[in-house]
C-alpha cells in the first residue's frame, strides 16, 4: 500500500473543495500627502468584474516518498464574475457567478463590508447561508470588512486569517495587515497591503503548522480587489515521516 493515498486524496479536497475569494477596500487619492487614507467600498451602478484564481497545492518530504513527482503537485483554475445589481446610501447588493457556486450567489454589503445579507439563488428560490460556507469567498468578503477604515501608510493591525477546507483542513492563524503604500496596478490607482500570519490546526487528523504571507491591490476608485498573491505553506505528519506542503494562490482581475 502506498502510505501517500491520503495526501494524494487531502489535495482533491483542498483544491475541488474550496470555495471562491477576493478582498476590498476604497481609498483616497494616491497622491495625498498626508498618508491617512479612509477605507471604504464604494462601487458605481452596473459596476461587474470578473477573475481568475489559479491555487496550486505541492506537498515534499519523507511522508510523501511513496508518491512520484507528478503527483506531489495538483492546481485548479477558476473564473467568477461580481456584479453590483443596486445602491443605496446605507448598503449595495452583488450577485456572484462561476465556477464550482451551487447557484448564484446573492449578497447586500454595508461601506464597510459587513454582510447584511449573505446567501444563494437557485431557480429563483434564495437560501440564507453565511460567509464560513464558501471558505475562500467569505474570507475574502471577511478581510474586506477587516481592510476598512481609516489607515495611516505604513500602519500595521493586528489580523487573523481561518483557514478552513472541510473536512480535512482548519487552522487559524493570527498576524498583522499593514497598508504598505499608493500605488498603481494594472494601470489602476491602488492601495497596497502586506498580510502575514501564523497558527496551528488540525489537517487529515494529523497537527498542522501553517503560515501564510501575501500582497493584495485594492482599486482606489472602486473598493473592489485588483490582484492578490499568497503565499501558505506548512508541516505535517504523514506515515511517520514529515510533510511540507504549500498552497499558493494568484488572484486577478478583469473589467475595471
Amino acid at each position: 500500500m502506498r502510505p501517500a493515498a491520503g495526501t494524494r486524496r487531502a489535495l482533491c479536497v483542498i483544491l475541488l473543495g474550496a470555495g471562491l475569494a477576493g478582498c476590498s477596500a476604497l481609498s483616497t487619492d494616491p497622491a495625498d500627502s498626508s498618508g491617512e487614507i479612509d477605507l471604504r467600498a464604494a462601487p458605481t451602478p452596473g459596476l461587474r468584474i470578473s477573475y481568475q484564481v489559479r491555487t496550486t497545492a505541492t506537498v515534499s518530504g519523507a511522508g510523501v516518498r511513496g508518491l512520484i513527482d507528478s503527483e506531489k503537485a495538483a492546481s485548479t483554475f477558476q473564473r467568477y464574475s461580481l456584479e453590483v445589481s443596486e445602491i443605496n446610501a446605507e448598503w449595495f447588493d452583488v450577485r456572484i457567478t462561476g465556477d464550482g457556486l451551487p447557484g448564484v450567489v446573492v449578497a447586500s454589503f454595508a461601506s464597510d463590508w459587513s454582510a447584511r445579507r449573505f446567501g444563494v439563488e437557485t431557480e429563483g428560490v434564495f437560501a440564507s447561508s453565511d460567509l464560513a460556507s464558501f471558505p475562500i469567498l467569505g474570507e475574502g468578503f471577511q478581510l474586506s470588512r477587516d481592510l476598512s477604515g481609516h489607515w495611516r501608510i505604513g500602519e500595521a493591525r493586528p489580523w487573523m486569517r481561518t483557514f478552513s477546507l472541510p473536512p480535512m483542513l482548519k487552522v487559524e492563524m493570527k498576524g498583522t495587515a499593514t497598508l504598505r503604500r499608493l500605488t498603481r496596478r494594472s494601470g489602476r490607482r491602488a492601495a497596497e497591503f502586506e498580510l502575514g500570519a501564523s497558527g496551528e490546526g488540525e489537517y487529515a487528523a494529523s497537527r498542522l503548522r501553517m503560515s501564510l504571507i501575501g500582497r493584495c491591490w485594492i482599486d482606489l476608485a472602486t473598493g473592489f480587489t485588483l490582484e492578490t498573491k499568497t503565499s501558505a505553506p506548512g508541516q505535517f505528519t504523514q506515515a511517520g515521516g514529515p510533510v511540507n506542503m504549500e498552497i499558493l494562490e494568484e488572484r486577478e482581475s478583469r473589467g475595471l
